[in-house]
């Protein structure tokens, strides 16, 4: 009966929308565009408009004369090259019974790019620049000269925002370094102040200065502008650094300040950056911002002169904002190549971003600030060099949800230049639903949660924390306020990476308390001392129905105990996070999360219970017995797959619920065409 109400219900919807559109198209204004039409232009189908902006400010004219009258802009297929942001403001809002629609219409594919083509590529023959090279590379550069391409604005190789890339036929290419990939190892760190002992007993000092171990950085010492990028103490904790000088006598890295927060350990991971003399891979590439050249050295089989080369050159923060809209939807668009992000929605209500690919960005894809009811759907979001969406909205002090969601989205190659805190999605605030994406191939975590009332549900997560250490596929941090949190049937796969504490699928990390955990997926997950869930210093956490499969272990823990408990609740940070930015003695709070009244007592008391454990080298990886074990079962796999345990039938022989196996992951068409 429950599934033939949802059918009737989804029948009905989808009965009432076709009649509604059925109606609302005789009423509607629409307006066109086109990269071959012109802002002259009435912007008719015969006669379209050239630019998003025009047809902006044709509609707040209309809109003033036809306030509830529906407006579809439809929009050409082709390329469509901003030099500035669009900008959308309450003036262009719709209303529920009146929206506004940006489209491409059926089929049509329109670009909007950030990005310059390069042309006028020569193979380089300056004898000086080529006897800095490997000799095996010298006839395989070429040169292409910015100035008179008339680009002047050469960025900065490692400031965010600021840096350039280079894509050729669309895939990103490698600015000049060594190791050409993953990092070598510093010898001593030769700072002038010792840092304190940590507990995992290395040494360090605070000034950023390093033993170089490999002969081969005596050639970067000629070069004008070297940049590092490495886990200059902790695997958890990357940044970027400029060069200040080589000594090649004493073979020592001299870092220009600031230093790294954390200082510098002996045998730190780092590698060099931006350096002409070690282009020797195809696909790198050095610009030389002192004469405006720039240096490529073409992927294997591919002609400069017949590809497509180009420079990212937008350098907004944004190329598309909505500031205080409403009721506009972003439809079937593709956005690609600058320097920043691509989408600001700010404040505002009921704005959405459907079947849009947002691809190849300097920095994030999606932001929505604060406003209600916000969403992304459909859309496929790769290749950015930080995060993918970062969402803040809702009020924790009186627990007001904001209503924004994500689903059925696809977001990749994330945090490909800031390698750690840059994940696939973001939320701060409160209320706020995650479901049906595909989040994978990161350095770090796919999803990073600071809130309350977060829904995080039918996502598949998968190849994730591949670089760094102590993190999960989502990672939730410090705070014990942050309550009514449910993270409930997902598939979590393939996170197995960390380099000292490990990688797990969900991380709560300390202090997280009150987290359901249910009906999830864990499938090859957890390393070193971490399962596939990893508790650190967390209380009244509920891991219940899930299915561990080939995992290193199901769930692991790290307790705190009771002094050092009590010691962190008393202390000014948690004091501020619990009682003055949220107030979790108030009824509403606790009303919402009854455990809290007892926040203070039986510190580490979580619940594992009803879970299958399936071909796991350990089950369960603790220090104490403060969590409580229930109904765990243990089983040999038996060459059975995941969605043969995930069944009614598999599940029911142990007193479990079925998994809905085939619901998880994205459903919209954009993104069944990704495989």
């Amino acid at each position: 009966m429950k599934y033939f109400g949802i059918i009737t219900g989804c029948l009905l919807s989808v009965f009432m929308t076709t009649c509604n559109t059925l109606a609302a198209e005789e009423d509607t204004l629409k307006i066109y565009v086109s990269p071959d039409g012109n802002d002259k232009n009435p912007g008719t189908q015969i006669s379209p408009l050239k630019t998003l902006e025009k047809a902006r400010d044709i509609l707040r004219v209309k809109r003033k004369e036809l306030k509830e009258q529906p407006v579809v802009v439809y929009i050409g297929e082709g390329y469509y090259n901003l030099n500035s942001p669009v900008i959308f403001t309450s003036e262009d809002s719709g209303s529920e019974n009146a929206p506004v629609l940006y489209t491409s219409g059926n089929g049509k594919k329109p670009v909007f790019t950030g990005s310059t083509a390069l042309k006028k590529w020569k193979v380089l023959k300056d004898k000086a620049k080529l006897n800095l090279l490997d000799p095996a590379v010298r006839n395989k550069i070429y040169v292409t000269d910015l100035k008179r391409s008339g680009i002047t604005d050469y960025g900065d190789p490692t400031a965010p925002g600021s840096r350039p890339e280079l894509y050729c036929n669309s895939s990103l290419q490698t600015l000049a370094r060594w190791p050409d990939d993953a990092f070598t190892k510093a010898g001593v760190s030769r700072g002038k102040t010792e840092l304190p002992p940590t507990y995992t007993g290395e040494r360090g000092t605070l000034e950023g200065a390093f033993e170089y171990t490999d002969k081969r950085l005596n050639r970067w010492a000629p070069e004008n502008d070297i940049r590092t990028g490495g886990y200059w103490y902790w695997d958890w904790s990357e940044e970027y650094h400029k060069v200040e000088r080589i000594d090649t006598l004493s073979r020592t890295v001299f870092i220009q300040e600031p230093f790294h927060r954390y200082g510098y350990k002996d045998s730190l991971r780092y590698y060099g950056l931006n350096l002409f003399c070690e282009m020797d891979k195809p696909g790198e590439w050095y610009l030389d911002r002192l004469t405006g050249l720039l240096y490529w050295y073409p992927p294997e089989n591919i002609k400069p002169a017949e590809a497509e080369v180009r420079l990212t050159m937008f350098t907004a923060p944004y190329m598309i904002e909505l500031r205080n809209c409403s009721y506009i939807t972003i439809k079937g668009l593709a956005l690609q190549e600058s320097r920043g992000s691509a989408v600001l929605i700010s404040d505002g209500n009921n704005c959405k971003i459907s079947d849009c690919r947002i691809e190849r960005f300097g920095r994030d894809g999606i932001h929505i600030q604060e406003g209600s009811d916000h969403g992304i759907s459909g859309c496929l979001l790769r290749w950015f060099g930080y995060g993918g969406i970062k969402i803040t909205g809702g009020n924790r002090k009186d627990l007001t949800p904001a209503g924004h969601f994500v689903e059925h989205s696809i977001v990749e190659h994330f945090s490909l230049f800031k390698r750690t805190y840059e994940p696939a999605i973001h939320l701060t605030g409160c209320g706020i639903r995650i479901n049906n994406n595909r989040l994978r191939f990161s350095s770090s975590s796919a999803m990073r949660l600071e809130g309350n009332d977060f829904l995080i549900e039918y996502n598949q997560v998968s190849h994730v924390v591949n670089e760094s250490d102590d993190q999960g596929g989502i990672d939730i941090f410090y705070n014990p306020s942050y309550q009514g949190i449910v993270i409930r049937y997902n598939h979590w796969s393939d996170i197995t990476g960390g380099t000292r504490h490990g990688a797990a699928g969900v991380r709560l990390d300390d202090m997280i308390s009150g987290v359901h955990i249910y009906g999830n997926i864990f499938e090859r997950c957890g390393a070193l001392h971490f399962g596939g869930v990893q508790i650190h210093g967390g209380k009244d956490n509920v891991v219940e129905n899930n299915l561990f499969y080939k995992c290193f272990a199901a769930v692991s823990f790290s307790p705190w105990g009771e002094e050092r408990w009590l010691k962190q609740l008393d202390s000014p940070v948690i004091k501020t996070k619990i009682y003055d930015e949220v107030n979790i003695n108030s009824s509403l709070y606790l009303e919402k999360y009854p455990l809290l009244k007892d926040l203070r007592a039986d510190p580490d008391k979580n619940f594992v219970i009803n879970n299958l454990i399936v071909d796991c080298k350990n089950t369960f990886l603790r220090n104490n017995n403060s969590p409580v074990f229930k109904n765990n079962y243990s089983v040999d796999s038996e060459n059975r797959n995941i969605e043969i345990f995930c069944s009614p039938e598999t599940m029911k022989n142990y007193g479990l619920q079925p998994i809905p196996f085939k619901e998880i992951g994205p459903k919209s068409p954009l993104c069944t065409l990704v495989p």
